[in-house]
Formats: C-alpha cells, sequence, structure tokens
C-alpha cells in the first residue's frame, strides 16, 4: 500500500454475560441535524427518545484475590494482597455503584470477567432487584493484565472488539488494549457505545502520543462508519490526554476526531462533542485525575449522531473523594484505604 503503514484491525467476539436476554428495534430513521445544532438545541426531536444515566469509572488496578501470574507488582506481594483486601475493595466499588445509581456503568482496569461477575452477584444479593444490572460484558487484550467492563440494566447486543496491530511495522509498539463497542437497547431506540481505555502516558507523554494517534485514528472510523448509518453514538473510557489536547472545531464545543494517513494525523475526522465544555465553553470543575497539583480531564464522554448528553458531572462525592479538596481517594494497597485515582463521570444521554 505503497507508503502507507498498514493498519490490521482483528476483530473477536468476546466475553459477553447475559442473566437475562431481550430484543430492540429501531425506531423509523429520520432527517439528520448537524452537531452544532443539537449542541444549541435547535435540531429535530423525536418522538421516541429515550433516556440513559451513564457511569464511566477507571477503577485503578482492580485485580481478583487469585494470583495468574499478570498482576502488577505491587499485588503479588506476600500479605500485601488477600481474599478479604478484595472483598473490602470490592463492597467498596459496590457502594459507588448504588450511590451513582447509572442505568449503564463501564468501568476501566477490571482484571476479568470473574470480577465482573462479583460485582454483579454482589449488587444483585444486597440491592432494589429492580435495579440490578442483568447484562454486562467485558474484554481485554490476549495476555493483557487489566481490561473494560460494562454493567447495564438494560439489553446488550453486538459486541465486537477491535484491536490494532503494528507489530510487524512498529517493533516498538506497546500493548494496547482494544476499543469496545456494541449496543444498549432501551425500548425501540439503541445506543452505540464505544468505550475505550487509550495508552497511558507512562514512558512520556510525547513519546507516547503517537500510539494514542492510533486509538483515535481506529475510534473515528468506527464512528464514522455508526453515523453513515443514523445510528445514536456515546463513547466513554479513560483517554489519557486532556480534553485541551484533542482538536476543536469550531465555538460550539465540537471536537474532531482523528485519522491517520500516511503514518501522519489529519486535520479532519469525525465530529463529536464533548460535555467538559458547558454552553459558554468553560471547563466543567472539578477535572477527572489530580495530579502533581493540577486537574486533568482524561476521562472522557463524547456524543455524537442521534446522541444528546443533556446532563454531566465529575462526582466528587465523600467518601471515594477527600474531604473538602474533591480530589480522588486513591487506593493505596499497603493499607487497604481509598478507592481510585481517578473521579467517575456521569452523564444523561438521550438518544
Amino acid at each position: 500500500m505503497k507508503k502507507m503503514k498498514k493498519i490490521l484491525l482483528v476483530l473477536m467476539q468476546v466475553f459477553l454475560l447475559a442473566l437475562c436476554f431481550g430484543g430492540c428495534s429501531l425506531c423509523d430513521a429520520e432527517g439528520e441535524s448537524s452537531t452544532a445544532e443539537r449542541r444549541r438545541g435547535t435540531g429535530r426531536e423525536l418522538g421516541c427518545r429515550q433516556k440513559l444515566r451513564v457511569a464511566n469509572w477507571n477503577v485503578q488496578t482492580f485485580f481478583d484475590c487469585t494470583t495468574s501470574g499478570l498482576e502488577y507488582d505491587e499485588f503479588k506481594k506476600d500479605g500485601s494482597w488477600g481474599q478479604e483486601a478484595y472483598t473490602v475493595r470490592l463492597e467498596r466499588l459496590c457502594q459507588v455503584i448504588k450511590a451513582l445509581d447509572a442505568d449503564v456503568f463501564v468501568m476501566e482496569e477490571i482484571e476479568n470477567e470473574g470480577v465482573m461477575m462479583d460485582i454483579s452477584n454482589f449488587l444483585a444479593g444486597e440491592w432494589d432487584k429492580k435495579k440490578v444490572y442483568a447484562y454486562g460484558c467485558f474484554a481485554k487484550d490476549f495476555g493483557g493484565a487489566i481490561g473494560c467492563g460494562v454493567l447495564s440494566r438494560w439489553p446488550i447486543s453486538e459486541l465486537t472488539v477491535h484491536s490494532v496491530d503494528f507489530r510487524r511495522q512498529k517493533s516498538d509498539m506497546p500493548r494496547m488494549r482494544p476499543l469496545m463497542q456494541l449496543s444498549v437497547c432501551k425500548g425501540s431506540r439503541i445506543l452505540t457505545l464505544m468505550v475505550n481505555h487509550w495508552k497511558s502516558m507512562s514512558g512520556g507523554e510525547n513519546a507516547t502520543e503517537k500510539w494514542r494517534n492510533v486509538q483515535e485514528s481506529v475510534l473515528s472510523r468506527k464512528v464514522g462508519e455508526e453515523l453513515a448509518l443514523g445510528k445514536a453514538v456515546l463513547c466513554c473510557g479513560d483517554f489519557n490526554r486532556d480534553i485541551g489536547k484533542f482538536k476543536k472545531g469550531g465555538d460550539s464545543g465540537i471536537i474532531i476526531l482523528r485519522e491517520l494517513a500516511f503514518g501522519k494525523q489529519n486535520d479532519f475526522g469525525v465530529e463529536v462533542l464533548s460535555p467538559w465544555y458547558d454552553f459558554s465553553q468553560s471547563l466543567v470543575e472539578p477535572g477527572s485525575y489530580y495530579f502533581n497539583g493540577e486537574w486533568s480531564r482524561i476521562d472522557q464522554f463524547f456524543y455524537a449522531g442521534d446522541a444528546e448528553v443533556e446532563y454531566f458531572e465529575a462526582a466528587a462525592s465523600e467518601p471515594w473523594s477527600e474531604e473538602g479538596t474533591k480530589i480522588p481517594k486513591k487506593y493505596k494497597i499497603w493499607n487497604g484505604s481509598g478507592f481510585s485515582d481517578h473521579l467517575p463521570i456521569v452523564c444523561e444521554v438521550s438518544f
């Protein structure tokens, strides 16, 4: 393909948990409104729209109590981690899930599907049965230590995983977590959910940016494919990139998810909207991640097509944030305290 670096997309069907199954169907398609119109509230109204409350949280290296050999070093030390510590941490996570009361709860840095089952079973046994998460899915790269999971009160279908393989051309390619694409069905409406956990900045922000650009390009193309079909799309996850470092597309809060061509990032791509910018184009406070005395907004929701975010916040409530500061209460394995080094972000999306 001339000088163009080839991107190999590997599609895999992965773990899909459904305690019960339900069907879903599409409403009749109508004409589209522009992204800017939907931001200003002047787009068309659909008679059969639905709403979902969606939470996204990087739960910070949430391993189970069984040693597989893939755990991070601090979880392998004798006496630092085990069944008791895992159970306590599981209870804390479920405490936050119940407090946020989202219809769909997305998590990054979950070790395996067993943890997802433990969360689901714990909530099913101790919570209002009308709010039980009857559907769930999980995915991670083969041989990876951590992956992403989704719990939902509404049926999940069409789970696909998109992985990127550059290793034939790039011997220095790090392990990169795949993009999860799935459909959440409520009534007669379908929301396409895309779950991301981009390459971390470990090794230096500038040195690792090229890999996040690759992941951005894959996401851009997949969002574009869904928009061409008239779908409602919500992207979420830990992007390890502050919202201010994405390319903006004008003065309406538009973000451009860019594609790669000939190995370089272009200024074109698909237009999405970020709720980190309010209607005055000011950033919502606080951020979701606090490092070296500064807030950043690396956890994202992007919405496009027939989706519209009507409410958004970084949930800085106690006990998972520090009293009076809103700083996330990081989990510390040595004494078992804390929750996560990220705040959950929450939105209400109509589609």
